[in-house]
């Protein structure tokens, strides 16, 4: 197998050698041809090796390699083509630099240009020059290749020799040239059965243990300097070398050695007698055991005295061995003979005499040496921010109490507190800096420093986030022992700029509580205790939670900082479900026409569809995120209807949204018309006749009109049919709460705002946000018409609007009765759950059970709660004393800024534990989903007037009203705000924030 090998330079040459087929000379077998290329082209190296049976010539006809300045040809032969010459190639150098390094007895080297060069190997053993990289296998004049081998292969441009094992004799002597590289020859070399007679002077690598030449025609060994780098062989074997004579010095007494049947001739080193008789021996010779022999082992230390680190300690001296192990130590071989690392298993812990045998077997060599513990060691250190100054901690592995130990921080000696075997600590005598700090132990004897960093403070984490105003901040870390609240700081920083600081509350050595007064948007923290600070960054997490107060409640905050919804229904970071509908309307001139106001959604708002009723087909034919207009193919009915929507692919569904009135023949809409006559059976009464005989005309307070309205007397009800009289007082804000509140001449009546509800698609309480939690600022201003209150929990600017946006929102006429209270309600900014949400908010105030009013000697019902004809609460009243109190919920709010149908509903009614009369009822008034949302019910003081009472007895006796009338009519207007809901006093406010 023939085998091609060009090398060059990585330089330029100019000079192109060129080579093309030749076809081989006559009565050249065929399966000597070059084989074709297979290898890789590199631009210093090309390799052909004939692999093929075919017969064939496969070399390229062409190559151009500038860069060649080596020819080399390996060849192996056998016993039926051992003298074979081979005609391979046309060899050109334009250089004339052919240079050929095959030792042949018959090389035709004809150095002209374009001449052939023809090569014939003629010797079964040549000389071989391998030049790395190479990947040669190189076959010498045997017959059994798979045996007999020398390769040489590139790594790293250096060459890996291997020597298979097997018949080699004919390897007649072995050259190396430079240094023995650690790999690829790393623990073993193997020659036997050659006729070599020298071993290259060649250092061996350290990791050699096994080096064998038995069976050669060596006469020496330079121990010197193959083994300067090694410090141990395990075997050094050169048996069966008859001229092999050393000599054996002291240098091979870091080796065992085998020097059978060779030349070697006494004496020897002792270190190989004294431990002849160890299993196995460190020597096999033929040599006698010299008669008489002593051992003689010496310790490199005059003092005898040997200082255990950690239970080891190092002897050097000589004839100490090859190692062993006993009960109670062990013997760790570092240089056989000259350096013996000695583990005591019990180290003493004072100056203790000790016997060292160097050997396990009977008589061995030994020596007593006095021995002590002085190690040091420790596997943790831990630095505690005490107070007043810090103390360390270790967690002791090695050390000797009966020894004088010291420990020193930063060259400051530490007092020993806690000292025992496992575990000691000493304060600091000053207190520490932030940074790198040296701790040092040390005893008479030894000593062990070690650095380490002072981190106090140190803040694990914040929470809660975000940072509301008036929650309690819980900060966990490591805080030190016996701190005080007034040692302590907290302080809120955004962009290096403190924004808030948070009043500690209490404080342990792992945790702080601190309240903040205000809202804040921080990105870090910073804790100081006793002068020293330490800054808590916000993760991308915390900025997303705050920034987005937990992505609004619909959805998590992930570690990149972006917010990951429930659905795909949100977007805004989660603040906005889509698609929803705050409100809807018919067009006043084609009630086919509906109007549907909302969120569709900042996408586009594809595929649009809409049903009524969840039966009829509205086509759309306008469409943009605010608004939808479509079409009915027939008119709607008149009452309350539903909206079933769905566009990009989401559904929602607006339950009565849709309120289609039915024309009113007195000209109005019913939510603020006078009550009506109405008799059991039929009548040829017209409807003033009813009027008349059912209200006693008006009560004397008026007159029935043609429709059977009493048309009433200045200052007295028309709700009421005249019954009831408008009454003047002063009427005094609630201080501490939202709360309408009457106390004539001590009879009270109060109707207090309870919390606001967000309810599910099937009215759920999805969450409640009660009003009470909260203390409120309470500021009132008057204009000696209107008294405006508002109640605050923090404030933020609004322009203020007209007192007529209070009493008219709802483009209706609406009047408002002197002494009255007006609740204007504007809940803005609440964070819905999902689409289908709508609000409720809840009221509460007390009824009586039974309310009757005598006239003409005969008991008048009065029902505490009147609903209008879709079951809406309309009325609210509640007599005690000849007063009634009267609430008026009209069906209508504004849902941003535009009208929608509002349901009041009686939530709940309770029997009161305190009065067997009274009931407490909780009233609701239903809202859609809307960002502003405006709900305004009012409320009277009213005097049940019997002055033209003809019954059982008649009384003229008004109650008298305590109090002063300001600026005689007058209206208060009550508002708040929950945040993050915003509730808008509708007169001369500020919005009002709770946060």
């Amino acid at each position: 197998m023939p085998t091609i090998d060009l090398k060059g330079t990585t330089g330029t040459n100019t000079n192109p050698i060129t080579s093309r087929t030749l076809y081989g000379r006559q009565g050249v077998p065929q399966d000597q041809s070059i084989c074709g290329f297979t290898d890789t082209i590199t631009k210093t190296s090309i390799t052909c090796t004939n692999n093929t049976s075919d017969g064939q010539y496969h070399i390229l006809e062409f190559l151009y390699m500038p860069e060649i300045e080596t020819l080399q040809i390996y060849k192996y032969s056998n016993s039926s083509n051992a003298n074979t010459s081979i005609n391979i190639l046309e060899f050109n150098n334009n250089n004339n630099n052919n240079n050929n390094n095959n030792n042949n007895n018959n090389n035709n080297n004809n150095n002209n240009n374009n001449s052939k060069l023809l090569l014939t190997l003629s010797f079964l053993s040549f000389d071989i020059n391998v030049i790395p990289p190479s990947n040669l296998i190189v076959y010498y004049g045997v017959t059994n290749t798979s045996t007999s081998r020398v390769s040489c292969s590139s790594y790293g441009g250096t060459c890996d020799l291997r020597i298979a094992s097997g018949a080699t004799s004919n390897i007649v002597y072995l050259t190396i040239v430079g240094t023995m590289s650690p790999f690829p020859i790393t623990t073993e070399l193997d020659i036997q059965n050659n006729n070599i007679s020298s071993i290259p002077s060649i250092p061996m690598p350290k990791t050699m243990n096994t080096l064998i030449f038995d069976r050669n025609l060596l006469t020496g060994f330079d121990i010197d300097v193959i083994l300067s780098s090694n410090q141990k062989i395990n075997l050094l074997s050169f048996d069966n070398n008859p001229n092999f004579v050393g000599p054996i010095t002291q240098s091979y007494c870091s080796q065992k050695i085998s020097i059978k049947n060779t030349a070697v001739v006494a004496p020897l080193p002792d270190c190989f007698w004294c431990y002849y008789n160890s299993t196995p021996p460190p020597i096999f010779t033929n040599l006698p055991y010299p008669s008489g022999f002593v051992c003689n082992v010496s310790i490199d230390n005059a003092s005898n005295l040997f200082l255990t680190k950690g239970s080891i300690v190092t002897i050097t001296g000589n004839n100490l061995g090859w190692g062993g192990s006993v009960s109670s130590y062990s013997l760790d071989v570092i240089k056989p003979n000259r350096v013996i690392a000695v583990k005591i298993y019990d180290p003493p812990l004072v100056i203790t005499p000790t016997t060292i045998k160097w050997a396990p077997f009977n008589g061995a060599p030994e020596s007593t040496i006095s021995a002590l513990e002085v190690g040091i060691s420790f596997s943790a250190l831990d630095v505690l921010p005490t107070y007043p100054t810090p103390t360390v901690s270790l967690d002791v592995f090695i050390i000797n109490q009966n020894l004088n130990n010291t420990i020193m921080v930063d060259g400051t000696v530490c007092t020993f507190t806690n000292y025992n075997l496992s575990q000691t600590s000493c304060p600091t005598n000053t207190s520490l800096s932030l940074g790198s700090h040296q701790l040092n132990i040390s005893n008479p004897y030894n000593s062990n420093v070690l650095g380490f960093i002072y981190y106090y403070p140190t803040i694990v984490s914040v929470s809660p986030v975000p940072f509301l105003s008036g929650s309690d901040i819980t900060i966990k870390g490591d805080f030190g022992q016996q701190q005080t609240i007034s040692s302590s700081i907290v302080v809120f920083i955004n962009k290096d700029i403190e924004v808030s600081q948070c009043a500690v509350k209490s404080i342990s050595s792992s945790t702080i509580i601190c309240r903040l007064e205000r809202q804040v948007e921080a990105y870090q923290i910073r804790v100081g205790l006793n002068g020293y600070n330490s800054t808590y960054p916000l993760s991308y997490q915390e900025l997303c939670q705050q920034s987005t107060i937990n992505c609004h409640g619909n959805g998590l905050c992930n570690q990149d900082g972006q917010c990951d919804c429930n659905s795909n229904g949100y977007y805004n970071n989660c603040a906005k479900p889509y698609p929803t509908i705050s409100s809807g309307s018919f067009n006043t001139t084609n009630n086919k026409i509906i109007s549907i106001n909302g969120d569709f959604g900042p996408y586009g708002q594809s595929n649009p569809s809409i049903k009524i009723n969840n039966t009829l087909d509205c086509i759309v034919f306008s469409v943009s995120q605010q608004l939808i207009i479509c079409e009915l193919d027939q008119a709607p009915n008149y009452g309350l209807s539903s909206v079933q929507l769905q566009l990009d692919s989401l559904d929602t569904n607006a339950k009565d949204i849709l309120y289609l009135r039915q024309p009113d023949n007195g000209g109005n809409n019913g939510t603020t018309s006078g009550s009506t006559t109405s008799t059991g059976g039929p009548t040829t009464d017209t409807p003033q006749q009813q009027c008349e005989k059912q209200t006693s005309n008006c009560y004397g307070h008026g007159i029935c009109g043609v429709n059977g309205i009493c048309q009433c007397d200045k200052d007295y009800n028309q709700a009421d049919n005249c019954f009831t009289k408008f009454i003047n007082t002063t009427i005094t804000p609630n201080t501490t709460s939202p709360t309408v509140s009457f106390d004539i001449d001590g009879i009270d009546f109060q109707f207090e705002v309870v919390s606001i509800q967000e309810l599910d698609f099937d009215s759920n309480i999805v969450k409640e946000l009660f009003i009470s939690n909260y203390t409120w600022i309470v500021n009132a201003s008057t204009n000696n018409i209107t008294t405006v209150v508002d109640y605050q929990l923090n404030t933020t600017s609004s322009p203020s609007t007209d007192i007529n946006s209070i009493l008219f929102p709802f483009n209706q006429q609406l009047h408002i009765n002197p002494n009255s209270i007006k609740l204007a309600v504007n809940v803005t900014n609440w964070q819905y759950s999902s689409n289908l949400a709508t609000l409720r908010v809840v009221f509460r105030t007390i009824i009586i059970n039974n309310q009757t009013v005598q006239y003409d000697c005969n008991d008048k019902q009065i029902d505490a709660l009147t609903y209008d004809s879709l079951s809406s609460l309309q009325y609210l009243r509640v007599i005690k004393d000849d007063i009634q109190f009267n609430g008026r919920f009209i069906d209508v709010a504004l849902s941003d800024g535009r009208p929608t149908y509002s349901q009041t509903q009686l939530i709940s009614l309770t029997q009161s534990t305190s009065n067997e009369d009274e009931s407490i009822a909780l009233i609701g008034i239903n809202l859609p989903q809307c960002q502003s949302c405006v709900l305004d019910p009012d409320f009277s003081p009213l005097l049940i007037d019997k002055s033209n009472d003809s019954g059982c007895e008649k009384s003229n006796t008004w109650r008298i009203v305590v109090g002063v009338v300001v600026g005689g009519v007058g209206a208060v207007a009550i508002a708040f705000v929950v945040d993050p809901i915003l509730i808008t006093a509708k007169g001369e406010s500020s919005v009002i924030v709770i946060t």
